[in-house]
């Protein structure tokens, strides 16, 4: 296993840490969190080396929280560096009207600790932060930061992040207001987004760590690709996607959730090379993707000014579909994401024209979908 710095911290994590965001749930009760099988892979995952695991309040209702803590117990304190997120600042989380985000903060900080059976956390993240949130909640007069400030000087939690969505000009200038008390970042960057690279320079030169969450692309890189295959000479696109993510220098660690013994096994076997990607397979996606990109213009940008359709036809995410299948070589993805349009497939097109002349690619959107029919429905 690798060990990276994660920013100015101090802190050594693995390079691959352990999302605990989806854990096994018991069959025929998807709702609850299967403990034992969880508490396995967990086990196994620290034998291999991986030290390093990220949860939130509201993950599984609280249950990883929990089995994370029953897991501290058995391996030690010391051995785990714990990664969790306060939902206060979450954007979509409502905030009960009977409490002030103050008090509503403190309790669930200290509900947190409760369920990971510990008397202080690792990192603590301000939850999907957004500027707009982070304006007017956490960095305003009387905001949320000075009472993470407060946390750390009494040792609740020993360091301040936040996880984000933003757009990469925004998370910067939340970095920047933050004055570095923001000193660890969990962003989105994949072979398939590769946005957040300006924000992951931008961290490398002030030391800031960042955890990567979605580095298989919140699964889609699962799907065999023969293009990043080939490229890298990796086994599965998994492996060749994380290689990627930690290929990135100012990468500190690369989350996944890992669901199996065998994702662990082949997961970890990937980020104990030395070298992720040579400097020649490095070249050789950036090649790849600069021609996607000019497939992906040519085939659809996703504006949507082509929306809506009378007929119900899903345009763009036909033509999503028929990207995954001949820009990114991803086959099986893309059939999967053709057959969840539904009654929004390219097959309902009835070809009324009131489309065409929308796109500003100037796409014959009729034809093209007649090409996107043709090619799933004989897959």
């Amino acid at each position: 296993m690798q060990y990276r710095n994660l920013g100015r911290t101090g802190l050594k994590v693995s390079a691959l840490s352990f999302g605990c965001m989806r854990l096994p749930k018991i069959p025929g009760k998807e709702n609850i969190v299967d403990q034992e099988s969880s508490l396995k892979l967990f086990r196994r995952a620290n034998e291999l080396g991986i030290n390093y695991f990220d949860s939130a309040y509201l993950y599984d209702n609280g249950d990883s929280e929990r089995v994370i803590g029953r897991f501290l117990k058995q391996v030690g304190r010391e051995k785990i560096i714990i990664q969790t997120k306060n939902p206060v600042s979450h954007d979509w989380w409502p905030i009960p009207s009977d409490k002030t985000t103050k008090k509503l903060w403190w309790d669930s900080l200290e509900e947190e600790l409760k369920r990971l059976g510990t008397n202080y956390i690792d990192v603590y993240l301000f939850h999907s932060t957004f500027l707009i949130s982070f304006r007017k909640l956490v960095k305003g007069p009387k905001g949320l930061m000075d009472e993470a400030k407060k946390a750390k000087r009494q040792g609740l939690i020993h360091h301040i992040g936040i996880s984000c969505h933003d757009t990469p000009e925004n998370i910067i200038n939340i970095l920047e207001m933050s004055r570095g008390a923001i000193e660890i970042i969990v962003i989105q960057y994949n072979l398939l987004d590769r946005k957040n690279e300006s924000v992951i320079e931008y961290c490398k030169r002030k030391g800031v760590g960042v955890a990567v969450m979605g580095p298989i692309g919140g699964g889609r890189l699962i799907s065999p690709s023969e293009i990043y295959q080939k490229a890298t000479g990796a086994k599965s696109t998994a492996e060749a996607a994380i290689r990627f993510v930690l290929s990135n220098p100012g990468v500190s660690t690369a989350m996944s959730g890992m669901n199996s013994i065998e994702q662990i096994e082949e997961n970890t076997a990937t980020v104990s090379r030395e070298e992720p990607l040579t400097k020649e397979e490095r070249e050789q996606i950036d090649k790849i993707q600069k021609k996607n990109s000019e497939l992906l213009n040519l085939y659809c940008t996703g504006c949507n000014y082509c929306m809506p359709c009378p007929n119900g036809v899903n345009i763009p995410g036909n033509f999503t579909a028929l990207n995954l299948l001949k820009v990114h070589g991803l086959p099986e993805l893309g059939q999967k994401t053709y057959e969840r349009l539904d009654r929004g497939k390219a097959k309902y097109c009835k070809n009324c024209g009131q489309c065409i002349g929308k796109c500003p690619q100037h796409i014959d959107i009729p034809r093209r979908l007649k090409e996107v029919k043709e090619t799933f429905e004989k897959l």
